[in-house]
């Protein structure tokens, strides 16, 4: 995995417990009995630095929160756990290279490219709920409820 700056390693570490958070295949965030229950470092929408798990800041854009992809699915992640935009937090994002056109999120019977694809993944945060979000670079997220890490994080 090559990693361009300090958001990528946090990215990369968040990812392997946000598979085990227990987030059901309906998109019910309701953590799962016995798994794990991540601890992300809580990050604010302006660029201010968060710890990561090695103690190094990680900073997102000033603007990530307010971009239109972004913001939409914070009001998903809301919906989905039935409180307001104002309390979901960006755990992480990162721009990440796809392995091919699931971006991430492959679904059963389905085909997909098997090129390369630029995008981005999203992580936001709710309580103990974790929710990716996967896109095109520039494209709207989706959620994955079922996400894989088949992606280079630095794209």
């Amino acid at each position: 995995m090559r990693t361009t700056s300090h958001l990528a390693v946090v990215l990369a570490l968040a990812v392997v417990p946000l598979s085990a958070c227990g987030l059901s295949g309906d998109g019910d965030p309701s953590p799962t009995p016995g798994a794990p229950n991540p601890t992300l470092p809580a990050t604010t929408p302006a660029s201010t630095a968060s710890p990561t798990p090695s103690g190094v800041a990680a900073t997102l854009p000033a603007d990530l929160r307010t971009r239109p992809p972004v913001a939409a699915a914070i009001t998903d992640a809301a919906e989905r756990a039935k409180v307001t935009p104002d309390e979901v937090v960006i755990a992480a994002w990162s721009p990440v290279t796809f392995s091919d056109g699931s971006l991430g999120c492959p679904k059963e019977g389905m085909s997909y490219t098997q090129a390369q694809v630029e995008g981005e993944v999203l992580l936001l945060r709710t309580g103990s709920s974790l929710f990716q979000y996967t896109a095109h670079t520039d494209g709207p997220f989706g959620y994955c409820a079922t996400p894989t890490s088949d992606y280079t994080v630095g794209g």
